[in-house]
């Protein structure tokens, strides 16, 4: 428990700091082995002529579900694009991105590859980081599957007790009220 809680601590932290790295920041900067989770993005653009659309690309291990927000969104081979829109100099916008990470993919750091589109062409990276967490459902499952066996087996011991002193006492030829 106490590992987990500090390693839940420590990506908090980090991802704390991620929105800071980039102009792509996101909230929450966690992603959960073998678990799905909701990703808002905000993009701020800089840059003096307007933004005409977002893409961003997840790494091996996790895979793009959902992509929305209010600009138009397609996902094609593993990569979310918005369009649709225009985002005028020195203002942001807010982008969803729903993700599944595979049982596989390993715990820490990870970055999503995010592109900011402008016109004829144009476009500005920016890595997105995020940190992987463990799953804790894995941990809960064994705990109750062992709590399962546990009980089981008192289980049949009380029982099968009970039925050693029965058998007995019918060998014996009395009742049990008798004795």
């Amino acid at each position: 428990m106490r590992l987990t809680f500090f390693t839940v601590i420590c990506a908090g932290f980090l991802a704390g700091a991620s929105p800071a790295a980039s102009h792509i920041g996101v909230t929450p900067g966690l992603l959960v082995v073998g678990d799905t989770q909701m990703l808002s993005l905000s993009v701020h653009n800089d840059l003096d002529r307007p933004m005409t659309g977002l893409s961003v690309m997840a790494p091996t291990g996790v895979r793009i579900l959902r992509a929305g927000g209010e600009w138009e969104a397609v996902i094609e081979n593993g990569v979310a694009m918005w369009s649709g829109e225009t985002l005028a100099a020195n203002t942001g916008a807010a982008f969803e991105l729903d993700l599944a990470v595979a049982s596989s993919t390993p715990v820490g750091p990870i970055q999503l590859q995010a592109a900011q589109l402008y016109p004829k062409g144009g476009s500005l990276p920016w890595p997105i980081p995020v940190t992987v967490i463990p799953s804790t459902r894995g941990a809960e499952a064994s705990s109750d599957a062992r709590y399962v066996v546990a009980l089981s087996l008192i289980g049949i011991l009380v029982f099968g007790s009970i039925g050693v002193v029965v058998w007995l006492k019918r060998r014996r030829g009395g009742s049990l009220q008798e004795q």
